[in-house]
Order: structure tokens, then sequence, then C-alpha cells
């Protein structure tokens, strides 16, 4: 009998034993909720560290991008045998680029896409990764309208501003500043420092060789500002790296083959156009 007992008191022991244990283990609803609201800080914290992770990522893409512009410029003005970088002439028979004071860096001849092309520039380069939604409303357009196919080739985005926009000219996530020759004209090429307000007197760069190659971009991101009434100061007003509500950097591509990627504080106005009711537009990078 007394083994019995023995293994009796045992298991009235082992039973007492995991009753206190799961009672140790249970949590209080405070303990829940403190829990529960240490989870939401932390998540707090670690959505815009990657929701940032992400812009960053976005940036160095683009940073990409502009290294392959300028590789594929070189190319090409290696190529043209003088030495000439990519210049495509603007056509203006339309009434809106009759004026030169309206035309745009952005502006950019259609057949430079196709051209580009074959020099590794593709279509989704012509579109800024820090604005994917941009590139997306394009490309569903281009399927909207033919029906399925979208924005694949640089002859897709080609039929995109020629046929679905009804456009004489490219207007991309980008200010192209190699001066190009416009339509009718034989003495005339924008951007011109001798026609516009520009910070630098130095022209922009039409050759692997001019001074201003390593001075003054080929190609940077898509910058506007605008001016206060003394012309002192410039407030962005995007495109750009915009992260929070506010521009963080650009970047800028050379023909000399750099690429630089400017924070804020460093980017400077570079030309200025407009005037009168509609104000001043600041071209920035």
């Amino acid at each position: 009998m007394k083994p019995r007992a023995k293994i009796a008191r045992c298991a009235f022991a082992n039973a007492d034993l995991v009753g206190r244990a799961r009672t140790g283990r249970a949590f209080t609803l405070i303990e829940l909720l403190v829990v529960i609201g240490i989870i939401g800080v932390l998540v707090g914290l670690l959505v815009p560290a990657l929701a940032y992770g992400r812009f960053r990522a976005k940036v160095a893409i683009c940073t990409g991008n502009f290294r392959q512009w300028a590789i594929a410029s070189a190319t090409y003005a290696t190529d043209d045998g003088h030495g000439r970088l990519p210049s495509f002439q603007l056509p203006t028979a339309t009434s809106k680029l009759s004026n030169y004071s309206a035309l745009e860096p952005w502006f950019v001849a259609i057949p430079m896409i196709t051209n580009m092309g074959s020099y590794g520039v593709t279509a989704r380069m012509w579109f800024c990764p820090t604005h994917e939604e941009r590139w997306r409303n394009a490309d569903e357009f281009r399927r909207f309208k033919s029906g399925g196919q979208g924005i694949v080739t640089p002859a897709d985005l080609d039929t995109y501003y020629r046929l679905d926009q009804k456009a004489s000219i490219a207007f991309p996530d980008l200010f192209w500043w190699v001066p190009r020759a416009l339509e009718g004209s034989s003495s005339l090429v924008f951007p011109d420092p001798r026609q516009l307000r520009t910070r630098i007197a130095d022209p922009w760069p039409t050759k692997l060789e001019d001074a201003s190659a390593g001075i003054q971009p080929i190609a940077s991101d898509w910058l506007v500002g605008t001016w206060d009434d003394d012309l002192k100061q410039v407030t962005s007003a995007g495109l750009s790296h915009s992260f929070g509500g506010k521009v963080r950097n650009n970047n800028a591509a050379f023909a000399d083959g750099h690429v630089e990627t400017r924070p804020w504080s460093d980017m400077k106005w570079q030309m200025i156009q407009g005037g009168g009711a509609d104000g001043y537009r600041a071209y920035i990078y």
C-alpha cells in the first residue's frame, strides 16, 4: 500500500506544480495592452524607415540610369565622328513652340527616343524611378490604346508620344541640357545662355571636348522652383526626389562621364524663365 500512496502523493504534487506553472505564464489584460502598445510603437518606427529605405533604393536606380545616360551619350558622340553629343532638332511648327520663351529643358525631339535606344537607353530610363506613378500612367494609357501592349521598348514610347498623346515632342522626367537646333532656324539653339537668364554664363556642352563638359551637365532630374518677388529665394515645386513632402536630392549626368547626386542644400538655380502674371520658373540642379 505504501508505494501506491507515494504515487498518489506525487501525482497530486505534479498537478499542483502544473497548475501553478500555468497560472504563472498567464498575461493580465494590462500586460497585453502594454505589449500591444510596444509593438505599435515599433511598427510606427519601422514603417517610415522601410519607406525611406525604398526611396533610397529608387534614388540609387535613378543614379544608375544617369550613369548609363552619360555612357550612352559619350558613345553616341564617339560614333558621330565630330564628338557631338545627342542633339535632335526641336520642331517649332506649333504655336506653343514658336515662342522661344515657351521652350522647356524637358522638351526633346521624339526621334531621340529610338535613336538613343540603340545605345542602351531603355524606355524606362526616360522616367524617374522615384515617381513610379508617372511611368505607370503612361504604360497603362498605352495598354488602353493598344488593347494590351504596354511600353516595353523605345519604339513603344515613341508610339505613346506620337499616337497616344498626339504630341510633336517628348516630355520625359528629366532635363536635357545639350543645346539643340530649332526647326526652321539657322542659328537659334535651346537652351542658350545668350537668350536666357542663367546662373552661369558658360554654355552647356555640345561636344565631348567642350570646356564645360565637366561643369555643365547634359542631363538632370526634373526640378522646377518658383522665385519670390525679389528673386532672392527659390522654393521647390517638384518633381525630383521627394520624400516626406521635401526634395531630398537629385542627379546630374555630365559629358565627361561622372554623375553627381546633390542634396537639396547644394542645389542652385541654373536657368530662369517666365515672369509677369505666371511668375518665374527656376530650373534647379
